[in-house]
């Protein structure tokens, strides 16, 4: 691991120890991957915010630390092929967006 992803990762742990997560209820790795969220928050800069959920409680990650949203976290729509929740829309060439985790594809404004 990179010295970014460590101080994100230390981040995350403490911003999640004072939420009342105990460190030992959860793996980082299986969650999400801690190398490519630090690099996709590296990679864009100010523009970049990644929002994530670990144990029951909302993360918001940037290239200036990880903060709990002040607003309450909201129910995730269903994916409109496989009914499964959708917590990302990703978009990888300008006309193809895919449902996160699962993948299907689906129209961009989805989320908003």
């Amino acid at each position: 691991m990179t010295v970014p992803t460590d101080d994100l990762v230390v981040d995350i742990v403490r911003t999640l120890e004072k939420q009342g997560v105990p460190r030992d209820s959860y793996q980082l790795a299986s969650e999400f991957d801690p190398e490519a969220l630090a690099r996709l928050v590296d990679s864009g800069g100010r523009s970049v915010e990644v929002r994530l959920e670990v144990q029951g409680v909302s993360l918001v990650v940037t290239n200036l630390g990880v903060r709990v949203p002040d607003e309450k976290p909201t129910t995730h729509p269903e994916c409109p092929r496989c009914g499964l929740p959708v917590t990302a829309v990703v978009q990888l060439v300008p006309t193809h967006h895919n449902a996160y985790p699962y993948g299907c594809r689906v129209r961009e404004d989805l989320l908003e």
